[in-house]
Parts: structure tokens; C-alpha cells; sequence
């Protein structure tokens, strides 16, 4: 563990990193949606209906639902058999395919041909039959080979007179969904599919409210001010991996300021150091500024010359006026118990 992780666990009374970086199980926060994809999810591969494809933007909880789907499955070894592939290579040939799949079931074929491959698998998922057989694969969007896709088809044409013989369950950015629909022949087997949305303000809140309680927190725990919750949302649009990397960040800054509250003015000072500069997320930021300045918390020491880095576009109005605003709030925040 390093000197700043030791930092924030001993300052705040942590048994653990409620922010980590890492996917973990544990800090699963089942929002409405979440709930939702995993009930369908869970649906589809117990009745072996075959194909399942979850979709979502960069950082909205894929692989978070991944691996609280294998989690399950794993607790249930004489029910499930899974296999995993988490980021297949785009430049695969379908056999080379075919090797990745065949291999994380634990196959070793005596000879090195698709005929042999398949049968071999064809073998394998026949006898496991009493058992779910499940392929999840991960980055699904780096499948975007019609022969990849032609493979995996003919992969799940496996089945018996009751039932597939093996569930394909896929998680993949949004830029899948056009490499899909110029293979209708693949596409029109997709059972279920379901697209992730961004959190909402509220389940922001309780994401993060939620780690903490995971992560031991008590009396001595982090407070996370409304307004603090305000600008976090703003700036991650609802994306949990950005939530969760700027909440780690700023437990950080306001152990070194000796502060049990993460405000507003932590988090806009967070936001200037760690993160790439970005116009829109300014824009968005200086209206919740606008809406509701938190101006009861203490200066930074020192305070930020501004929140975070400005840039202004030539001639874009809206932009100027949002930097104005930027400035005008940390004006405020920078005096405000002077």
C-alpha cells in the first residue's frame, strides 16, 4: 500500500480504499438499472436462451456487472461452468478465436485444425451438458471481424433438442452496436441486450455513500457535502469509473488539509489537479456553481487561484460566460470566511 493510500485509510478510520481503481465485488452498488440488466442478464442464461449483449458508454459499470455476474456463477460450481475472455485482440483470426475460447475452457485438442477444435468443444460442452455453460467476454467491441462474429454464431449453434449448450454473454462500448447490425445473421440470435445509462444525481450519492459504509467508514468517516455531490456529478456525468477516480482523489486532498468534509471547494480543487482540461465539463460545472454556491466552506490552504483550468473559445459566448462564473465562484469560495 502506498504512503497516500496509508494517508487517507488513517486519517479517515478506513479499513480499506472505498475508491479503488479495480473493479471489486464487494463495492457493488445495485442501482434500479443495475438491478434490472442483472435480473435479465441472470434470466437468460439460466433458461440458455444463448446470446446476451450489455452496452454501455466508457465507465459506466460493465465490467463491475461482469464480475458480479461470475462472482455468482463461481459460487455455484456444480450449476455453472464459465469461461472468460476479457479483451480479445482485434486482429484475431476466428480460429485464433476459436484457440482463446477452446483454451479458457481448459481444452487442449490433439490436433491443430477447426474441425478438430470444434468438435473437441462440441465433446466437452455435451458431457458438462447437466451444467450452465457460459462463455462471458469482455470488450466485446474488439470483435469487429464479420469472421469473428461468423465463428461465434456457429459456436452457439451448438445445442442440444432441449436446449444451447453454451450461453454467449457479452459486454461491449456502444461503438459495437453498427458492427452487429452489418451481421444481421448474428444479430437476429441476440436474446437480450441492454444498454447501461449514466448514474443518476441521486444514485451518485448513494455510490459513493455506499463505499464508504463498505469500506468501514464511522464517526471519523468522510462527509461528502451536498454541494460537493453536486459539482462530482456534474463533472462525471453520471459515469461511475470518473465518480469513483475523482472521489479517490479528493479524499486524498482533504486528508492532507486535515478536513472530515469533502466540500465543494476540495472538489473543484481536485477537478484543477488531476484532470485533463475540458471545456464542456467546465460549462456544466459553472451552472451548478450558479445554482447553488456553496460559500459556508473554508478557504483552501493556499486557495486556488481559480477552480480549474480555464479555456475560453474565440467567439463562443456561453463559454466565456460560464469561465465568469468559474472565476466569480472561486472568488467567493477563496474569501468567504475572511
Amino acid at each position: 500500500m502506498d504512503e497516500g493510500s496509508n494517508t487517507v485509510l488513517t486519517f479517515f478510520g478506513l479499513r480499506e480504499q472505498p475508491f479503488a481503481a479495480t473493479a471489486d465485488p464487494a463495492f457493488f452498488c445495485a442501482t434500479r438499472e443495475y438491478k434490472e440488466c442483472l435480473f435479465r442478464l441472470w434470466n437468460t442464461i439460466d433458461d440458455r436462451h444463448g446470446i446476451a449483449v450489455i452496452l454501455g458508454h466508457y465507465g459506466t459499470g460493465k465490467t463491475t456487472l461482469l464480475r458480479k455476474l461470475l462472482t455468482g456463477m463461481r459460487a455455484k460450481p456444480d450449476r455453472y461452468n464459465t469461461a472468460v475472455i476479457a479483451s480479445p485482440i482485434p486482429s484475431w483470426t476466428s480460429f485464433s478465436l476459436l484457440e482463446a475460447l477452446v483454451s479458457q475452457f481448459g481444452l487442449q485438442p490433439p490436433k491443430r485444425s477447426f474441425i478438430t477444435y470444434m468438435e473437441s468443444l462440441y465433446r466437452y460442452l455435451l458431457a458438462q451438458r447437466s451444467r450452465i455453460n457460459t462463455l462471458i467476454i469482455d470488450d466485446a467491441q474488439n470483435l469487429n471481424k464479420r469472421g469473428q462474429l461468423e465463428l461465434l454464431r456457429l459456436v452457439q449453434n451448438l445445442e442440444t433438442p432441449q436446449h444451447k449448450l453454451l450461453n454467449l454473454a457479452f459486454f461491449a462500448q456502444l461503438e459495437w452496436m453498427p458492427v452487429l447490425r452489418a451481421a444481421p445473421n448474428f444479430e437476429q440470435r441476440i436474446s437480450m441486450a441492454y444498454t447501461l445509462g449514466p448514474l443518476s444525481e441521486e444514485e451518485t450519492r448513494r455510490l459513493i455513500e455506499y463505499r464508504l459504509r463498505q469500506a468501514g467508514a464511522g464517526s471519523r468517516g468522510p462527509l461528502f457535502e451536498d454541494g460537493a455531490l453536486r459539482v462530482i456529478h456534474a463533472f462525471a456525468e453520471g459515469s461511475p469509473r470518473v465518480t469513483v477516480t475523482l472521489c479517490r482523489n479528493a479524499l486524498l486532498l482533504a486528508a492532507q488539509l486535515k478536513s472530515q468534509r469533502i466540500t465543494q471547494a476540495v472538489i473543484l480543487h481536485t477537478i484543477q489537479k488531476t484532470t485533463l482540461p475540458d471545456a464542456q465539463k467546465n460549462a456544466r460545472i459553472a451552472a451548478v456553481l450558479k445554482n447553488g454556491v456553496d460559500e459556508t466552506v473554508p478557504a483552501l490552504t493556499p486557495p486556488p487561484e481559480q477552480p480549474f483550468p480555464l479555456h475560453t473559445a474565440v467567439g463562443d459566448a456561453r463559454e466565456e460566460r460560464a469561465n465568469r462564473l468559474l472565476r466569480n465562484a472561486a472568488k467567493r469560495q477563496a474569501h468567504g470566511m475572511e
